[in-house]
């Protein structure tokens, strides 16, 4: 007990001088113009686990909640207005052998208070919500996140320096939230299990951040008072020091049946298997998967995509999410619009490799589409140091195809993936150094890739390099090369400079494991974001423009763009957004699918949105985007939606897009192009409730259909690059309509930390037909789907 009120003692002197050290952030007016202020390193609390005595109902009732608040009052950081907050949070924290507990104790005006009951990692709702952040190396390395939302939903994911937020990652934590008479409250327990941490013996040190989230002013609150608009961020968490926290080994087992009905084959399908998580040591966990089942519970987005860049869809299995930050080697992994990365665990399941067939035969669309059945996969994940790895196996199942009555037998492929990273964080500069090799083999193609990987932050994280060297060797293609870099520069918070340089060689190919969107590329992106708040008529403004210049390598200018967009929030809360762009002449060297390079046309774009305040029970959206296409026609969008949420547990959401497309060039075969004149329209409906916190009922629909009717005939010139109208060529017509369908109904029972029931019901299309009405397109997708099935599947979690 001596142990606990020292600990209690020293860390209550500290959080006064650190309230005193972080008091000076708001004088800084929106400029970085020093190193910020570090509080001093402080004892957390400790308690025996016997003498805790928490339950987790959100009720701060237990007397080990005595001890005093670790921080001073909040600022608001988003906007990065750096005011001190206006309702008091008081956040407490101690720790036991077992894990460590957080308390939130806040006051606000009942009015106020926005609760909504949705899916887990939801983070992107409008409501009430905290947000603890760990640094569990204690230098800045990396780290996880814990968030819950009044209504006890749980969100949670990984953290990378300095802000590379992820949210593939589930842990078995607890945590639940109450109303109280002066406002909320939320506790949670992260047992230390959950977290890798570096092998120290005696002490040990992390880094804590908290923050709050209020929904009915859209605004975040945080401590210490770190805004997007800023560099640094996990780098400048306080510290606190552990002592004796050396867990023992820990393990878990994951066990699992399913029963699936295909309505299309006609056929029941049975199967059971195990995952297994074990960590024999705080820098070390093993993970494995027998048998798995990667059925449909969770739809991807429906998309439509017709021309040669692949589409990328974000993993959704817990087993290829857990540890799976080891493997994104720079931050384009998780970038939406230079996504790279040589490791997709999508990839691993994926679609079969066609077999080889006769002549004058085809492999029907549905089995064409089917994902394969994976035998086993492994995973090893750890630190030694300043050295983390990991390691990645996966093995597919054989696939066998049946054409015209014959079958048709495919091996499946075998995945690994080898990391290794070096990480240094001394005299507050963050520098990191790795490696990482994959291979894909199969009895017909082997591909591997070989990479290396560097980053550098400076202090305060006022510049940045981040980027990547590799090599590729495929049978089909042979040996490539490439490599990135970017650099940022923040002068001052609110103002990011970023250029990102590429240079690809035309066999350098990652996708059989990895995602990349093109090779034989040299490009050059620059891009400025400046943000701007605490002003009279609108909240605050966020300017992004950017310009782009891309060539391949026989110098053809295959991409350039001059474009911003410009976000306000206004002060009731309501969104604008107004967006440009000019694409001067250019090439394309991708989209006539390897018959040559096409001149495209000098394109403008404009499109206007404007969002209602998200926190309403009700709330609508409108945009208009006007483009032009690439032989200078014209392509009109307009989409609306609207969201209902008349209870904190039930939300229903509907929207629509139309599109009017006048002049939509799509390649035939050959040098031979059409343009067509196209509507699209695209509807979805989704409605969620929540009985409770840990059960969800939801059901989803979403469809795209298009109907094209052919206007112009273009064909590619063998000796220049010129597209020329031409007479229609003989036969039919070109006419076409395309039907995309996803509906699910689904149900899911948390019964435990990351152990569920899950009750599914899916049905999908996606097909090219003929020219049909909308209402036939649809109709035809419902009653004769490629997929049609129902799931049931129980997996429960068993460990220490």
């Amino acid at each position: 007990m001596h142990r606990s009120v020292h600990s209690a003692i020293s860390f209550l002197l500290a959080s006064g001088a650190s309230g005193v050290l972080f008091a000076d952030q708001a004088v800084n007016d929106q400029m970085v113009t020093s190193a910020t202020p570090r509080a001093a390193t402080v004892s957390m609390p400790f308690v025996e686990e016997s003498a805790a005595n928490i339950v987790i109902d959100g009720h701060l009732d237990e007397a080990a909640w005595s001890i005093p608040p670790a921080n001073p009052p909040l600022r608001v950081t988003e906007p990065d207005t750096l005011a001190l907050s206006e309702w008091s949070t008081d956040f407490r924290v101690f720790y036991t052998l077992r894990g460590v507990y957080v308390s939130f104790d806040m006051v606000q005006p009942a009015k106020t208070l926005v609760e909504r009951i949705t899916a887990r990692d939801n983070v992107s709702e409008v409501r009430d919500r905290v947000t603890v952040n760990f640094d569990m190396s204690g230098s800045g390395l990396y780290g996880y996140w814990m968030s819950i939302a009044l209504g006890d939903n749980l969100m949670d994911g990984t953290l990378l320096p300095e802000r590379q937020y992820s949210r593939e990652w589930d842990g078995a934590w607890y945590g639940a939230s109450q109303r109280t008479d002066k406002g909320w409250s939320a506790e949670a327990f992260i047992p230390w299990s959950q977290m890798s941490m570096p092998a120290t013996a005696g002490e040990r040190k992390i880094g804590v951040q908290i923050s709050r989230r209020v929904g009915s002013r859209n605004e975040t609150w945080a401590w210490p008072a770190l805004p997007d608009s800023r560099a640094s961020f996990i780098s400048e968490f306080p510290k606190f020091t552990l002592q004796g926290v050396n867990p023992r080994s820990q393990w878990s087992l994951f066990p699992y049946a399913s029963a699936t009905y295909d309505r299309v084959d006609h056929e029941a399908r049975f199967k059971a298997g195990v995952d297994l998580f074990w960590r024999p040591s705080t820098d070390l966990q093993l993970t494995a998967t027998l048998n798995p089942d990667f059925g449909s519970v969770e739809s991807d987005e429906v998309t439509v995509n017709l021309t040669a860049d692949e589409t990328f869809f974000p993993e959704k299995r817990l087993f290829f999410l857990e540890g799976q930050n080891i493997f994104n080697t720079t931050s384009r992994a998780t970038s939406s619009s230079q996504r790279f990365t040589v490791v997709n665990t999508r990839r691993i399941g994926g679609r079969p490799r066609r077999p080889a067939l006769p002549p004058g035969t085809r492999l029907p669309l549905r089995q064409a589409v089917q994902p394969n059945e994976l035998l086993g996969a492994a995973k090893v994940t750890g630190q030694r140091g300043p050295l983390r790895f990991g390691l990645l196996g996966a093995f597919e199942d054989e696939n066998s195809f049946n054409v015209d009555g014959t079958e048709y037998l495919q091996d499946g492929r075998s995945f690994g993936a080898f990391r290794v990273l070096y990480e240094n964080s001394e005299g507050d500069t963050y520098r990191g150094l790795g490696m990482i090799s994959t291979i894909v083999a199969h009895p017909d193609v082997a591909a591997v890739v070989h990479a290396a990987d560097f980053k550098y932050l400076g202090r305060d994280g006022r510049w940045g390099v981040d980027g990547q060297v590799l090599t590729s060797d495929r049978d089909e293609s042979g040996r490539g090369y490439g490599a990135y870099a970017d650099i940022s520069y923040n002068p001052r918070q609110g103002l990011t400079h970023k250029l990102e340089l590429t240079a690809l060689d035309d066999t350098l190919n990652v996708n059989d494991l990895g995602f990349q969107r093109r090779n034989d590329v040299r490009e050059a992106w620059y891009s400025l974001e400046w943000v701007k708040s605490g002003l009279k008529r609108i909240r605050d403004f966020t300017i992004s423009p950017f310009i782009r210049y891309e060539v391949n390598g026989d110098g053809y200018r295959t991409n350039n763009a001059l474009a911003s967009s410009f976000n306000f929030k206004l002060n009731n809360l309501d969104e604008v957004e107004v967006s440009g762009a000019y694409f001067p002449q250019r090439y394309d060297d991708r989209n006539s699918f390897g018959n040559g390079v096409f001149d495209v046309a000098t394109r403008r774009s404009l499109s206007f949105l404007y969002r209602t305040n998200t926190a309403k029970r009700v709330s609508v959206y409108g945009k208009v985007n006007v483009q032009e296409e690439f032989v200078g026609d014209t392509t009109y969008e307009a989409q609306a939606g609207v969201v209902w949420q008349p209870h904190s547990n039930f939300r229903v959401d509907l929207k629509t897009t139309w599109f009017d497309r006048n002049g939509w060039l799509l390649h035939q075969e050959g040098r031979n192009f059409t343009a067509f004149d196209a509507r699209q329209w695209q509807p979805s409906l989704s409605a969620d409730y929540f009985p409770t916190a840990r059960q969800h009922l939801s059901v989803g629909l979403q469809w795209v259909g298009i109907r094209a009717q052919e206007s112009e005939f273009y064909e590619l010139a063998t000796d220049s690059t010129a597209l020329t109208a031409v007479p229609k060529p003989p036969g039919p017509a070109d006419d076409f309509s395309l039907s995309q369908l996803s509906f699910q109904l689904r149900y899911r029972w948390q019964i435990a930390p990351l152990s569920d029931l899950y009750i599914v019901y899916t049905k999908g299309d996606s097909r090219r037909r003929d020219y049909l009405p909308y209402s036939d397109l649809f109709r035809d997708s419902w009653s004769d789907p490629l997929e049609d099935q129902l799931v049931i599947k129980l997996r429960y979690r068993l460990g220490s």
